[in-house]
């Protein structure tokens, strides 16, 4: 889901492919022949792959599974539409990124919320989130990383977003359905993943709680005790944040109710707790599974 500004160590293909469950082999090819991947360098010469490469993979991969040609699926990922003088035309969605960056960084706010609108026109909420905004966002925090003064601009671009995430989940708020309580736990305060998981959740039929960030668990699962929710959602992005929300947890009676997900949740096999994601499809698809044991 979102990528927060400190966490641009990247992973190795083997990672990659774990986590996206897509063979070494087939992102190899992905990467070689249409060039969908944007891999760098260590200091040691070990090519890495940051979360925007994860939602890449798993957005293809679904498009796959849905009987696209990779091909195709491919051309749905690297252009979007945009209106000009002649009919329509061709944005590659590389640029729209760099532009809704650019325009953070600088503070232009006319400019920004322009892009952001053409990126959220052109494609399902879910897509742009995952092929647009959380690759603008992952910009910004390679350019944190490396020391350049973009916090003002992630702030910018994050309060735009979390604008457009409120107006989409105030229209699909259910009374009826299972309770699903979402939050990011106490120290983490990327929450536009959350935000964003909340929404398609709400749309899947779901009753959602999103209580955001920096939320201590215990009063969550208090919270959640008292609703009788059927699922509390940990969202965790910033490095650290999951291991400290997995022992937090553990204190508590009836963890069956709790998942950890988002970009820094661990492999399944790593943790007694469910895990979703990492990414925005993927939770999806594993809260849809939970619904289903809720009917």
């Amino acid at each position: 889901m979102e990528v927060p500004p400190n966490h641009a160590e990247g992973v190795s293909i083997g990672a990659l492919a774990a986590r996206t469950r897509v063979p070494v082999e087939t992102l190899r090819a992905w990467e070689r022949r249409y060039g969908v991947l944007r891999p760098w360098r260590t200091g040691g010469g070990q090519r890495r792959y940051g979360a925007c490469d994860v939602e890449r993979v798993l957005w293809l991969a679904a498009r796959v599974a849905e009987g696209q040609r990779i091909s195709d699926a491919v051309s749905g990922l690297t252009a979007v539409s945009e209106a000009g003088e002649n009919g329509a035309e061709t944005l590659p969605v590389d640029s729209l990124i760099s532009r809704i960056s650019a325009s953070a960084r600088h503070g232009d706010c006319t400019r920004m919320e322009a892009e952001l609108d053409r990126a959220f026109a052109a494609l399902p909420l879910l897509q742009a989130m995952e092929l647009v905004v959380y690759p603008a966002l992952a910009d910004l925090g390679r350019r944190w990383a490396a020391g350049e003064r973009v916090v003002a601009g992630e702030h910018l671009l994050s309060a735009a977003v979390e604008r457009r995430l409120a107006g989409h989940l105030a229209a699909a708020r259910r009374t009826r359905g299972p309770l699903a309580i979402i939050a990011c736990p106490s120290g983490e305060r990327h929450s536009i993943g959350a935000f964003a998981l909340a929404v398609v959740m709400a749309w899947d039929g779901w009753q959602v709680s999103f209580l955001g960030a920096d939320a201590p668990l215990d009063q969550v699962n208090a919270l959640a005790s008292e609703r009788r929710a059927w699922i509390c959602i940990a969202v965790c992005t910033m490095p650290g944040t999951a291991d400290r929300a997995a022992a937090e947890i553990a204190e508590f009676t009836g963890t069956r109710r709790w998942v950890l997900a988002g970009p820094d949740a661990p492999m399944p096999s790593d943790t007694a707790l469910g895990v979703w994601g990492p990414g925005l499809q993927s939770a999806r698809d594993a809260a849809a599974a939970r619904a289903a044991e809720a009917a």
